[in-house]
């Protein structure tokens, strides 16, 4: 399970706006926004920008407490 999650630093870099952070965010995620892009049987690009950018928008919206 500990391979899997993405380490505390790269969160915080992220949520800072550090763009290589916040492409690592969306490399370990870039499965499931893929999988989550197909509308009925059809991959759609449109949607998988969408789905990115509101995982932008939320990592530097989430609350750290430190």
């Amino acid at each position: 399970m500990k391979d899997r999650l993405l380490p505390y630093e790269t969160i915080i870099k992220a949520h800072e706006g550090d763009p290589e952070a916040m492409q690592a965010v969306l490399d370990r995620y870039a499965g499931l926004i893929r999988y989550f892009s197909y509308i009925n049987g059809h991959y759609n690009a449109d949607m998988e920008n969408y789905i990115k950018t509101k995982l932008i928008e939320s990592q530097m919206k989430f609350q750290l407490d430190r």
